[in-house]
C-alpha cells in the first residue's frame, strides 16, 4: 500500500527532525504536498501522529504534526487470498460437511409376479 509506505517515511523523517507540516515535509523534497498530506491523514488515523494547532501562524503553518509513539501498523504480506466462507455462511451451507453415520444398508428388489394365473 503506497500510502502506508509514504506514512513510513513521513514517520522516519518527523523523528529526526521533529515536528513538521504539510509544507515543510513537501520543502524537503521527502514527499510532494498531495502525498505528504495523505500520509499525514493515514497517520493520524492510526494514532502515530497527532496535530497540533499553532496560534498566530500562517494558514501553511499553523497544523503541525507530532509523534505519539504508537507504530504503524503491520502490513499482511501479500493479497488475501480469495475466500467463500462469508457467502456459504450466507447461504447457510456448513464449511465442514456433516460426518454421516453408517449403517446397515438395505437391498429391494421388485419381483416380477405373474398375478393372471
Amino acid at each position: 500500500m503506497k500510502v502506508h509506505h509514504n506514512a513510513e517515511k513521513l514517520c522516519a523523517w518527523i523523528r529526526q527532525h521533529g515536528a513538521a507540516t504539510v509544507k515543510q515535509i513537501a520543502a524537503s523534497g521527502t514527499l510532494n504536498s498531495r502525498a505528504a498530506s495523505d500520509a499525514f491523514q493515514y497517520a493520524v488515523r492510526h494514532g502515530v501522529l497527532e496535530y497540533v494547532k499553532q496560534s498566530g501562524a500562517s494558514p501553511g503553518e499553523r497544523v503541525q504534526y507530532q509523534l505519539t509513539g504508537r507504530e504503524l501498523p503491520v502490513l499482511k504480506s501479500g493479497p488475501p487470498a480469495p475466500s467463500f466462507d462469508a457467502l456459504l455462511c450466507a447461504w447457510g451451507i456448513p464449511q465442514k460437511p456433516p460426518i454421516a453415520r453408517v449403517g446397515l444398508s438395505h437391498r429391494f428388489e421388485l419381483a416380477d409376479c405373474n398375478l393372471d394365473n
